[in-house]
């Protein structure tokens, strides 16, 4: 076996395990003699059967089975034993195998550079500590309130907060907005929708929204609507649209008292209760997201000065893992495809520079995992199962299941625990100011 290594980029290898006539003639004779054990043949018991007949009935089976033991020793010996750390194979080329002549696998190879690690311990970080104030505690408390509110029918003029059955036509002129603007029906016409009179940040038409405070049951107006320049919907950008309301029903949203048979419903003893869990809950919060921020103050520091070669198939992998998750959350925001296909060299830039970001941290984060010999349990494996099955709804098992049918899965899930466990570990040898203390600031090293 001769292995051969030669450069095509400075993150991209070609590596070529050339076997000899007589290493291929021998690995075949053992793929035959593997094959003749398994089968039957007229005149011969079960494994007995005669080499040149296994040969001659099944030369395409061996061909295949020769093939596939050639490169996976050829992984083994040529890859695996590497003198770079392999990213990721990119192309895999067994050529012609044909037994009792020379065969030589190619594998495209794209690998980790080789680079020197920036001091990684005693990193400065900026934190806060988390708290939630009084105001932030009856915001939520309005909200529990609000999913439990009745909404009664009533015969008055419309206030802020009222919900509203209406009917609305929108026109540009003499032209329907529901035939210039056809997929976009909340624009245009609707025959009957419910609204929050007065309601701020609502999708749809603000005019109309804003326009129902003051009506009442029966009533009709035109009010008129001034769209941005740069509104998503291209038929409607820059123009002003006049609406014509009629209103059907008004419902009065009637909040439930904060009475003992509230909080047992809630299965909490009384409001000081209930105001200490909310409190628990918005600090354990804004504890997770100050994590967050923390590590990322990590790693922007980690990347900084760091210039280093990327793997290319990495860099795509995580380019095109940003553009969908982007995709995805503007189109159920109703972004349209059009909109994209304008913006699209903007967008494949902006996805780019974060792509090199990441794939960078992720780099210099697994050579410091090992360089400390952080490592992923089987318990780290089974918390992170638990945990996911409780975000997604999935039963556990359902989801290990799901998870040993896709080892490439399994995987992925490994490296975001080992990443995180290394995140965790710099924290804690940061040196960690935390600001809006009791003392004001206070110092911590880890």
């Amino acid at each position: 076996m001769n292995i051969e290594q030669k450069d095509i980029s400075p993150t991209r290898k070609a590596i070529l395990v050339s076997f000899t006539p007589e290493e291929v003639t021998e690995e075949s004779a053992q793929v035959i003699e593997s094959i003749g054990q398994q089968v039957s043949l007229p005149g011969f018991r079960k494994g007995k059967a005669n080499p040149q007949m296994v040969r001659t009935r099944y030369a395409k089976e061996i061909v295949k089975e020769l093939e596939q033991r050639l490169v996976q020793k050829a992984h083994q010996e040529g890859v695996s034993k590497s003198e770079h750390k392999v990213f990721s194979l990119v192309k895999v080329d067994a050529g012609t195998v044909n037994a009792n002549k020379e065969a030589t696998i190619s594998f495209t190879a794209d690998i980790v550079p080789s680079f020197e690690l920036p001091e990684y311990q005693g990193l400065k970080v900026q934190s806060t500590e988390p708290s939630a104030d009084e105001k932030e505690v009856d915001q939520m408390i309005n909200q529990i309130l609000g999913q439990r509110a009745e909404f009664k029918p009533v015969e008055k003029v419309i206030e802020k907060g009222d919900y509203v059955r209406c009917g609305y036509t929108g026109k540009i002129g003499d032209a329907l907005i529901s035939d210039l603007a056809p997929e976009h029906a909340m624009y245009g016409t609707q025959a009957s929708t419910w609204e929050e009179a007065g309601a701020e940040g609502t999708p749809g038409v603000s005019a109309v929204v804003e326009g129902l405070v003051g009506m009442e049951v029966g009533q009709t107006k035109e009010v008129e609507m001034q769209f941005p320049a740069d509104f998503s919907v291209e038929a409607l950008a820059d123009k002003t649209a006049s609406y014509e309301i009629k209103v059907e029903e008004v419902r009065e949203k009637i909040l439930p008292e904060m009475d003992a048979a509230f909080f047992e419903s809630l299965n909490i003893k009384d409001e000081a209760e209930l105001k200490e869990q909310i409190k628990t809950t918005i600090e354990q919060r804004k504890a997770g997201e100050i994590a967050n921020a923390d590590r990322q103050q990590i790693v922007d520091q980690l990347i900084k000065d760091l210039d280093i070669p990327l793997p290319e198939s990495g860099l795509e992998s995580e380019r095109n893992g940003i553009l969908k998750d982007f995709m995805q959350k503007n189109m159920q925001a109703g972004v349209t495809a059009d909109d994209f296909e304008k913006n699209k060299d903007a967008l494949h830039e902006s996805a780019s520079k974060m792509a090199e970001s990441r794939l960078k941290s992720r780099i210099v984060l697994d050579q410091i995992a090992e360089k400390e010999k952080i490592t992923v349990e089987n318990d780290d494996i089974s918390k992170a199962i638990m945990h996911q099955a409780s975000m997604s709804g999935q039963k556990p098992e359902a989801l290990v299941k799901e998870l040993r049918s896709n080892q490439g899965q399994i995987e992925n899930m490994r490296d975001e625990i080992r990443i995180g466990k290394t995140l965790n570990f710099l924290l804690e040898k940061a040196d960690r100011t935390v600001e809006d203390n009791v003392e004001a600031k206070v110092e911590a090293k880890g």
